[in-house]
């Protein structure tokens, strides 16, 4: 694998941006949250969709120069129509604001409708957790889930995160969609040719298919544990589409932000940030949540089990990897760089 320096992977997209009319400000935004979901592994959501957000751009499916705007707020709340900008400006914006609030009111909420794919929710709630606050991050997307009885793509698989502060790792935080697994892991086995799992999408007839030759054409992504994933993306679409006054995921106005690039997204987002420092005074809850993560990775194993991590475990231990030796890319987030790298002249700084 060819490798990168996380600042000159940065330092590339924030430049390919610039250089696309994006102002410096949110440039800079979108390049740290693409190439610090890339350092904790999650390569789905990161660089590699740089490429396709400019495409986006250019045919006009979003606003390179949108400016988010407030539009209620109340102490403990706040309300921000992102006005078809990409969905890292606003999110980052609100989730500040959200711990701000937070700070005297002890738990705040914001949210962002008519946005656009914002990556990785992960992202966003460790922004709260880097300020010793407990965040949870959570997205509508277009329709791309059925739910149990039901036929075709009913609903986003809406993604939802969390994260607390802890002292071993950075934080305990986990990111995850209401599908079993992310649709752009699906649309990346079409184009490789490869057969997936029973369990990752149903065909036509809403029954489970290992061919996923004909998604997202036909078809429709798996809910996780059923019922479950399923009742989970409801409460995400009442969060976000519905609390925000936006595009639901149900209403036939949120379409996929990279099948229909000329199209806007109309997402919505929803940022919440609590504050333990009211609820606990001088007490550290870096303290207690190094606790109960102690207590997890210390538990009596399985049979054959070596490591019992906690949540975000792994992918801290990926990013501190990233941030010692440098970024390693796979094949496709290397071509697609690469690709972006030949259209616009800037250089892409790997090294061999």
């Amino acid at each position: 694998m060819a490798k990168i320096k996380l600042e000159n992977l940065k330092s590339f997209c924030k430049e390919n941006l610039v250089r696309e009319g994006m102002k410096e400000e949110y440039a800079a935004t979108v390049a740290e949250v693409l190439a610090e979901t890339d350092a904790c592994g999650t390569n789905s959501h990161g660089t590699k969709n740089l490429h396709n957000y400019i495409r986006k751009f250019r045919v006009h499916g979003m606003d390179i120069h949108g400016e988010p705007e407030i539009v209620a707020e109340g102490p403990a709340f706040a309300a921000i129509d992102a006005h078809n900008t990409l969905g890292m400006i606003p999110s980052v914006q609100a989730m500040e604001l959200a711990c701000a609030k937070a700070e005297t009111a002890g738990i705040a909420i914001v949210t962002v409708k008519n946005s656009t794919h914002f990556g990785a929710a992960g992202y966003y709630a460790n922004i709260a957790a880097r300020k010793g606050m407990i965040g949870l991050s959570m997205s509508n997307v277009d329709p791309n889930m059925t739910a149990p009885g039901a036929r075709g793509m009913l609903l986003g698989n809406n993604p939802f995160a969390y994260a607390a502060p802890a002292n071993t790792t950075p934080s305990v935080f986990l990111d995850i969609a209401m599908s079993n697994v992310a649709s752009l892991k699906v649309v990346q086995a079409r184009k490789d040719g490869k057969q997936i799992p029973p369990t990752w999408i149903v065909d036509k007839d809403g029954l489970p298919t290992t061919d996923p030759s004909h998604y997202p054409e036909e078809g429709a992504m798996q809910p996780m544990a059923a019922h479950k994933g399923y009742g989970l993306a409801v409460l995400v679409e009442l969060l976000t589409g519905i609390l925000s006054g936006g595009c639901t995921s149900m209403g036939g106005e949120i379409v996929s932000w990279c099948f229909e690039l000329e199209k806007p997204n109309n997402v919505c987002h929803t940022f919440i940030a609590v504050n333990p420092k009211l609820f606990l005074g001088e007490e550290k809850v870096s303290d207690r949540v190094e606790d109960m993560a102690t207590a997890l990775r210390s538990a009596p194993k399985a049979k054959g089990s070596e490591r019992i991590f906690t949540p975000g475990e792994i992918e801290w231990g990926k990013h501190a990897k990233a941030d010692a030796e440098g970024l390693e890319l796979p094949a496709d987030v290397e071509a697609s760089l690469r690709g972006l790298a030949q259209e616009s002249g800037i250089a892409l700084p790997v090294e061999e």
